[in-house]
């Protein structure tokens, strides 16, 4: 397909739509953390949001300062990404580890009450199984803001990775929203919550690129963010229940040595 320099810069309008990312981080979150800000908790919780709701402003910035052709800024803004993500996808896997070690004594608590009691296998399979998700979301962010990152010389390819990098923002604040503002945690035929994030993901993309094919884009970094997603998120329903799985977040949470 034909390109031409106009077809080689960010959606117009993208920081608008980005604007929605409060109301949905609001939205998702108002429960477990807003309403109960003051309340003792973990400190890697705060330290998480804060590098979040950074990563979050910097999502809204960086368009407005290439729609309003403020390059400078936006290069400088980009360069503190550098130390940004690598600090956030290291606050996200702790809070990982954090959250699987707080799933693993709440089922373990929940035997005494009168639950059947699991055995140390049954406990290590769930809690690996239940922190799946957000490990599958650390994989995408830093996938594809990697990405980006090398193709920070092409404008076209590298704000469509970043586009894709910026879209795992949705499953920790939708998924949220289900889960505590609708109270819905399986949708009618046991289908996840988790997989309306997956779907919205898998549109934007899909509307995006067909946005590219009728301006006769190249539409080929589209095609393997939609490809590295649909794959991906189709095997986040099969590899929590692997032996493997188990193995590998027992060994890099450190259950064996607790």
């Amino acid at each position: 397909m034909k390109t031409s320099p106009k077809a080689y810069s960010l959606y117009p309008n993208l920081g608008y739509w980005f604007l929605i990312i409060i109301l949905l981080v609001f939205g998702g979150f108002y429960h477990t953390y807003f309403s109960v800000f003051f309340e003792p908790k973990a400190t890697i919780i705060h330290v998480h949001f804060g590098l979040m709701a950074a990563w979050v402003i910097m999502l809204i910035v960086q368009p407005f300062l290439i729609k309003y052709k403020e390059k400078v800024w936006h290069r400088r803004v980009g360069k503190a990404s550098y130390v940004l993500v690598p600090l956030l996808l290291i606050s996200a896997f702790l809070m990982t580890k954090h959250g699987y070690f707080v799933y693993m004594d709440l089922i373990s608590k929940e035997a005494v009450k009168g639950i059947p009691k699991y055995t140390q296998e049954e406990l290590l399979h769930l809690s690996a199984k239940y922190q799946a998700l957000p490990m599958f979301y650390i994989f995408w962010l830093g996938l594809f803001y990697t990405l980006a990152i090398l193709n920070r010389k092409s404008t076209y390819v590298h704000a469509r990775y970043m586009l894709a990098a910026s879209l795992t923002v949705l499953g920790p604040t939708v998924d949220r929203i289900w889960f505590m503002v609708v109270g819905i945690s399986v949708f009618p035929l046991g289908i996840p919550v988790e997989t309306f994030a997956y779907a919205l993901i898998i549109i934007v993309l899909a509307y995006l690129l067909w946005l590219d094919y009728n301006a006769r884009r190249n539409t080929k970094t589209l095609e393997i963010c939609l490809v590295i997603y649909f794959i991906s998120q189709g095997l986040y329903y099969v590899v929590p229940d692997m032996v493997w799985w188990e193995q590998l977040m027992t060994l890099i949470m450190g259950a064996e040595s607790r």
